[in-house]
């Protein structure tokens, strides 16, 4: 069964933007804004929310398929942790995420969309060459506003052009 913003089963709070202040602590506790630690946000809150709607009891447990950015923001949005032990990183290098409610055994299943996945390859050579020229420089602003409208994309396209979420039981 799979779950989107508007889809059957989907939470009211699904479809809903993320809280701005969300963004604004995974700033501070990842370090700097990412197309990857927005991704693992948009991953772990459509997780969570798709959990509760299938009825997940009790803590929740993740488990990640890549040692990379997107921890950071599954950590924050769904509200676990590497280290209580809460979180598990398997890296395989797949953009998966499973949810996983202790006292009932309910799990789901998150992915970007091919979308999402195409929207996040560019923004670091793009940041990378925008560092190389001089601050202030028009080319230098524009490749940063690119990189900027990337990520507000991220913090507000709708649940389901960013993320798939499926019942696995």
């Amino acid at each position: 069964m799979a779950l989107a913003a508007g889809g059957a089963g989907a939470s009211p709070q699904a479809s809903a933007p993320p809280d701005p202040g969300l963004y604004d602590f995974l700033l501070r506790f990842h370090g700097h804004t990412c197309a990857g630690s927005l991704m693992g946000a948009r991953l772990g809150l459509a997780a969570k929310a798709a959990l509760k709607a299938a009825g997940g009891e009790g803590k929740l447990k993740a488990r990640y398929f890549d040692h990379s950015c997107p921890v950071d923001g599954i950590q924050v949005a769904a509200g676990i942790t590497l280290g209580n032990k809460a979180m598990e990183v398997v890296d395989k290098n797949e953009h998966r995420l499973l949810l996983t409610a202790e006292k009932n055994g309910r799990q789901v299943e998150a992915r970007l969309t091919k979308v999402a996945e195409e929207k996040a390859k560019p923004t670091r050579d793009l940041s990378k060459k925008a560092r190389a020229l001089p601050a202030g420089s028009p080319e230098r602003q524009r490749l940063e506003k690119e990189v900027e409208g990337i990520y507000a994309w991220f913090r507000t396209a709708p649940e389901a052009e960013v993320v798939t979420v499926r019942v696995v039981k």
